[in-house]
């Protein structure tokens, strides 16, 4: 890895790290997740796993480690590789409603497999399913409202710099 993607992904943790924690007090609202799904969605799946798991570890010290924190780095993980595999492999339009939508929808799916992987793996049924997932509802749809907004005001603009397309010149 040369030196400068290897900036370019500090400086994308960094980011991701002091946001999540920063709009903490805002639940399921991240520009985490629209970094990683974007980085996937360019053909740079690799660079979205790494930038996934520094932060989601990073972050943990601060807000707090459990077994939870490897279903968030596994549930980005999955969510990573099925855009990547929409965008690459199936060759969806890259287009900023098609963007927009498979963000928006990897936010409300990123709820329903957590709470999978949490009933499944660590305890419950499928009533305990159930009441978790109801209950987890109105976050999936802030997640899925607040990606789709992050994305069109923020990361859109942004997309070929978090890609690596182009880089931040020296202003002087």
């Amino acid at each position: 890895m040369d030196t400068k993607k290897l900036t370019r992904l500090a400086s994308l943790c960094a980011i991701c790290v002091i946001t999540r924690i920063n709009f903490s007090l805002i639940p399921n609202v991240q520009i985490l997740s629209d970094i990683i799904l974007i980085l996937a969605i360019d053909g740079k799946l690799d660079e979205s796993l790494i930038v996934n798991a520094i932060t989601m570890t990073v972050t943990s010290f601060y807000l707090g480690f459990g077994y939870w924190v490897l279903f968030q780095i596994l549930d980005f993980g999955i969510l990573a590789i099925i855009n990547y595999i929409l965008f690459n492999k199936i060759n969806l339009v890259k287009n900023d409603l098609s963007k927009a939508s498979a963000l928006g929808i990897s936010g409300f799916l990123y709820g329903l497999i957590i709470t999978l992987m949490q009933v499944f793996l660590v305890s419950g049924n499928k009533f305990s399913f159930m009441a978790l997932y109801a209950g987890s509802i109105p976050f999936d749809i802030n997640h899925m409202i607040g990606n789709v907004v992050i994305y069109l005001l923020l990361i859109k603009k942004l997309e070929k710099y978090i890609s690596g397309e182009k880089s931040f010149r020296k202003l002087y």
